[in-house]
């Protein structure tokens, strides 16, 4: 049955260039805020586990370095997951009197470099032997998100046909999936049996169906989660049956796929975001090179669409009522939008910010300690 919900699509003006892209030396320097408020409506004392009041610490890579800078209330650093996430939950009490809230906050400081994009071609691609073991063992097993069955096994192959390239084979199954579904936002991750069926999905739907398939022909791939940080976002959405309030000012929640393409290596492929037509397009020019989309958390092993469903019916199915908050705005202004430069002809395009729900964030922090 479809989950109600409000796709809230933000359309932006890009700037969009051909041409390669030229990287600016200073980073650009983000300040995002996170609230969560919790109300007990009921007569009795309520429970709030710690992954409800817990948030995530946001990857360190070479590209982008976050740090909590204040917390209404003291964080313990937690694992959040089976897949190596870190996070804090704030040191509050667990059980929350009838008729009672709380809110908790923290602010963050990031600081994001934009990425040289790869130069691909089908004439450099490589084929699947290529492929390091060690990847193979560990991002092409199925899970419970990356249901591979084999009916999408048997999909998988009649699209792939002849090819014998993994960048061909990648480029075969985004233009199924961009043939066979439209953008739908939905109030949980979808299992990719479903998106296939219904031909309806989101931005982590569509991402963990392109996973799950090229899992089933031996290509890792994974789903990694972020936030996209631009003034022109700003959204409210009411859902979970009135249970969950969702507020974004400056920042917006986005789900994408990582996929392991030899010889370039972990390659991301944005479904929803980019609005390329062209494959290898999509993939040079894909939004997770710039500056503004901060990495969160990697999906690999966790069960985050069964997590997540459990996460929603245990809050709708109770008298507890969350409001979530997250700001976010450019503090410091580097060298260039989005801190590259684009060189050649330029033209003007518009792309749909989709609104990723918030439970797979919730849910994803899950201690697991």
């Amino acid at each position: 049955m479809k989950r109600k919900a409000v796709a809230v699509l933000v359309l932006l003006l890009f700037q969009g260039l051909i041409g390669r892209t030229v990287l600016a030396v200073e980073p650009v320097q983000y300040d995002f805020s996170l609230s969560y408020t919790f109300t007990n409506n009921g007569d009795e004392s309520l429970e709030l586990t710690d992954e409800d009041i817990s948030i995530p610490s946001f990857l360190q890579t070479e590209y982008q370095d976050v740090k909590i800078i204040s917390s209404s209330h003291p964080l313990i650093e937690t694992k959040l997951d089976i897949d190596g996430n870190k996070g804090a939950r704030f040191d509050i009490p667990n059980m929350l009197s009838p008729g009672a809230s709380v809110n908790v906050d923290a602010t963050y400081l990031i600081k994001s470099s934009a990425k040289t994009p790869p130069v691909l071609s089908l004439e450099a691609a490589q084929g699947f032997g290529y492929i390091p073991e060690n990847l193979l063992t560990e991002y092409t097993g199925t899970t419970e998100t990356f249901a591979v069955d084999e009916e999408i096994s048997e999909l998988a192959l009649e699209i792939m046909g002849d090819e014998e390239s993994v960048l061909g084979t990648v480029d075969q199954l985004i233009k199924w999936i961009n043939k066979n579904t439209e953008y739908c936002n939905f109030d949980l991750p979808q299992y990719p049996y479903d998106t296939i069926s219904s031909g309806e999905g989101d931005c982590d739907d569509q991402s963990i169906l392109l996973i799950t398939m090229c899992r089933s022909l031996g290509i890792p791939a994974f789903l990694q989660v972020g936030v996209v940080i631009h003034s022109q976002i700003e959204s409210e959405d009411i859902s979970w049956e009135g249970h969950l309030i969702s507020e974004q000012d400056g920042v917006s929640w986005h789900g994408w796929t990582m996929v392991y393409i030899p010889p370039w290596g972990w390659l991301p492929v944005d479904l929803t975001l980019s609005s390329e037509t062209n494959t290898i397009d999509r993939i040079e020019n894909a939004p997770q090179y710039s500056s503004n989309i901060i990495v969160a958390f990697n999906v690999n092993n966790q069960a985050y669409i069964q997590d997540s469903a459990e996460t929603m019916e245990r809050i709708i199915n109770s008298d507890l009522y969350v409001t979530l908050k997250d700001e976010a705005h450019r503090s410091y202004n580097g060298p260039g939008w989005l801190n590259y430069t684009l060189i050649g002809l330029g033209v003007v395009m518009t792309v749909a910010i989709v609104m990723m729900f918030r439970t797979g964030r919730i849910k994803t922090l899950k201690t697991d300690i």
